[in-house]
Formats: structure tokens, C-alpha cells, sequence
């Protein structure tokens, strides 16, 4: 492992800190197949869109909100948030991804809309969401600030930015590295990379850079204990639900506010 006195607050250089996002563009139909490559996300989903509602639902209406979804992939947040009544645009750069969203979100009947694009140059306006929502992208990005930038840039003051990530810990190299990469294939080898996650400290440092104040920080993990995770990790089962604790060792959600212009 690399020590951990190694910050997010500046630039990582791809070349020498390795990371397989065009995994995310192979995958095709399978980013809705529950039992499919991905389904630890599908077992994190009802956790993190019902903290992600309610964060939000606190703005207003939910029709009358306006959501963006940064790194959305193949829709599995931006779709039950739209489904929910918000006005929901997702981003995202793999354009594999964004078509399996659109085709999804056609066949459901869910009004979604979907753009190809980077996080590091948004192709949306300035301050015109209500809600940016970031949800296991952050620990994939080479330059977290030049991203946060972007975030701030198109979020209205007073809005919110939404996200849950991976704390740079020895424990999360234990558990999303050797534990669910190496050993019991949950996660697809060489998609993420322990310099990349980020320590709850960096994304506040980076936040109030950008007129983006903490407001709230929580564990994420498996609401099953860990015999019951490995053997259904080992069936190819999926793992269960996840909620919310104190403890922000492995994977952690939270939400920030937008606090001035920009």
C-alpha cells in the first residue's frame, strides 16, 4: 500500500496511480442485473437513494427540484430518484453506459435525461441545479478539485451536493480491495485503486474551497454480519441491504451546501 500521508487535495497522475474505469463502458445490460457483476451497487442502492431523497426532499417539492447525476453509469441512482418525481439529468463519460440508461429508463417508463459528458467540464450552466449528486465516483477521479469545481459551479447557492465514497484507511484496503476484489470477486479487480480513495478531511478541505460547507457525515456497510457476507459473496448471492452508522472507517455518505457564488 501506498502510506497513507499520500492527499487528494492535488492532481493524481493516471500513469503511475492506475485505475480500470473502462470496465464501467463493457459492462452493457448488466448494470440492471441485480445477480450480474455489479450487484454490490444494486445492495447499496435503496440505502443511498433513500438517504440522497431525503436530503434533498428537505429543498422543496421534488418536482420541483432539479438533479444532477455526476459519473451516473447506467442510470442505477438517477433512474428511482426520477422515478420519485425529481427532474433528473444524468452525466456521465462512458457513452456505452449512457445508452444502456436511456434504454433502461425507456423500458420503465421513467423520465430521465441523460448526457454524455466529464466531470471535470459539466455540460450544464452555471448554478442551475438544485441537487448534484456524486455517488461512487469520487474514489474514480484522478482530480478530485477540478471536479468539486465543477460541482460547485453548477449548483445553485443553497443547494446541496450528495455523495457517498471510500475512506482511504487501511480497513477499506482490507475490505473493497483484498477482501472484495482479490478474494471473493465481488468487485471487478483493478476498479478502484486505495490511493484514490478519499479521506473524509480532503473532501472537506476541498469543499470549502468551494463555497461547499459539511453538513452531515455517515458510515455506510452491510446491514448483515460478516459470515453471513462472505458466504453469499461465495454463491454469487446478492449481499443484502446497507444502512447507516457512526462508523466512516470503510465507506461513508454524506451531504455538503452550497454556501455562496462562485
Amino acid at each position: 500500500m501506498t502510506p497513507g500521508g499520500e492527499r487528494r487535495l492535488v492532481a493524481l497522475d493516471p500513469a503511475t496511480v492506475p485505475i480500470d474505469n473502462d470496465y464501467y463502458s463493457d459492462v452493457g445490460d448488466s448494470w440492471w442485473d441485480a445477480r450480474g457483476p455489479l450487484r454490490a451497487l444494486h445492495d447499496m442502492n435503496p440505502a443511498r437513494v433513500a438517504y440522497f431523497d431525503a436530503v434533498a426532499a428537505r429543498l422543496g417539492p421534488r418536482g420541483s427540484l432539479r438533479v444532477l447525476d455526476v459519473g451516473c453509469g447506467g442510470g442505477l441512482v438517477a433512474e428511482p430518484l426520477a422515478a420519485l418525481g425529481y427532474r433528473v439529468t444524468g452525466v456521465d463519460l462512458s457513452s456505452g453506459a449512457i445508452e444502456t440508461a436511456r434504454d433502461h429508463a425507456r423500458a420503465s417508463g421513467v423520465a430521465v435525461t441523460y448526457r454524455v459528458g466529464s466531470a471535470y467540464a459539466l455540460p450544464v450552466g452555471d448554478a442551475a441545479v438544485d441537487v448534484v449528486v456524486v455517488s461512487d465516483v469520487l474514489e474514480h477521479l484522478h482530480d478530485l478539485t477540478a471536479a468539486v469545481a465543477e460541482m460547485s459551479r453548477v449548483l445553485r447557492p443553497g443547494g446541496v451536493v450528495a455523495f457517498d465514497t471510500i475512506n482511504r484507511t487501511a480497513a477499506a484496503y482490507l475490505v473493497a480491495i483484498l477482501a472484495a476484489e482479490r478474494i471473493l470477486g465481488i468487485v471487478h479487480p483493478g476498479t478502484h485503486n486505495w490511493r484514490m480513495f478519499v479521506r473524509p478531511g480532503e473532501l472537506a478541505a476541498l469543499f470549502a474551497r468551494h463555497g461547499l460547507r459539511p453538513a452531515e457525515l455517515r458510515g455506510l456497510a452491510p446491514a448483515a454480519p460478516v459470515h453471513r457476507l462472505v458466504a453469499a459473496a461465495l454463491r454469487g448471492r446478492p449481499l443484502g441491504g446497507f444502512h447507516l452508522t457512526r462508523s466512516a472507517a470503510v465507506s461513508y455518505i454524506g451531504h455538503a451546501v452550497k454556501t455562496q457564488e462562485r
